[in-house]
């Protein structure tokens, strides 16, 4: 038996439904803090702080603590880093900077959504890289002139995928496109980066902040210079790829999301499915850049 949250904190309800709730965050013990990122527990799952009222956060240990500066007869909450996998963060938090130290060790990213639901900054733990992704992209960027180029038409093909997975969706519920449909989202999709805008803002800046939680953990940069001059904009162009899927695959979701913890809600129970589909890009990614790599 669980209690629910009294603290009125949106919780991830998806990735360990038996935890939900402020009694699914047990307690991992104290401890000195190591450098490097450790290994986080198996239910591990995002933390949103994104409280009408003023937050404040700080740290004992190996342990965030929540705690509300214009309501302390409420206490504070005490949640383990060890079962926290990103944060998700309103403007209403006060962060201490032992608190934001205790997540660049343990390699939490976090990412603030300004009043609007967009992803206004993150904080970007420093990782070893572990993907040889990493290390050909900078190769490419600073040796290869023609990889700005290169990227381009890789990321256009990434957007007609993201297309033929909504024909297919669209075919599978007995909904073709039709082929004035299709013509017109390649149109504006594909060759000019217009996806379309049916899901609320705020569901825009969760999708940031899960790319840059796995770009975090690849080992990769939001963003490369090119030796031309040019940026590729690595986290931006990857969650407009993740956002139009959203939007293109949405149906009657689209019109069910218009409260900020509900919003939250569902985009954890989509998450597998972004993952997955992000997954998907760096593997094409790499394909591609091991391949420009050997010619």
């Amino acid at each position: 038996m669980h209690t629910p949250p009294r603290d009125g904190l949106p919780r991830d309800p998806a990735r360990s439904p038996a935890a939900a709730g402020a009694s699914g965050w047990a307690s991992a013990g104290g401890g000195p803090l190591r450098r490097g990122p450790l290994p986080r527990a198996a239910d591990a799952r995002t933390l949103y702080l994104a409280a009408a009222e003023r937050l404040r956060v700080t740290s004992t240990g190996e342990a965030l603590v929540i705690g509300r500066p214009d309501a302390p007869h409420l206490g504070a909450q005490r949640i383990p880093v060890a079962r926290v996998l990103r944060i998700v963060c309103g403007d209403s938090a006060e962060w201490s900077g032992a608190a934001l130290a205790l997540c660049q060790q343990r390699g939490i990213t976090i990412t603030w959504l300004n009043g609007r639901g967009e992803a206004a900054g993150h904080l970007w733990p420093e990782r070893p890289r572990r993907v040889d992704l990493a290390d050909a992209l900078n190769v490419l960027a600073a040796d290869d002139p023609g990889w700005s180029d290169a990227y381009r038409h890789w990321l256009r093909h990434q957007r007609l995928a993201v297309l033929q997975t909504w024909q297919a969706e669209r075919g599978a519920a007995g909904q073709p496109v039709r082929e004035a449909e299709w013509q017109e989202a390649k149109r504006r999709w594909v060759y000019r980066d217009e996806p379309p805008e049916l899901l609320p803002a705020l569901l825009h800046g969760l999708a940031a902040a899960l790319v840059t939680h796995r770009l975090s953990e690849c080992g990769l940069l939001p963003h490369y210079w090119c030796c031309v001059g040019e940026p590729v904009e690595l986290a931006h162009d990857l969650t407009r790829l993740i956002w139009a899927e959203m939007n293109y695959c949405a149906g009657p979701l689209a019109a069910a999301v218009d409260q900020p913890r509900e919003a939250a809600a569902i985009f954890e129970r989509w998450s597998g499915r972004c993952v997955g589909a992000l997954h998907q890009h760096l593997a094409n990614l790499r394909a591609h850049a091991l391949r420009e790599l050997a010619c």
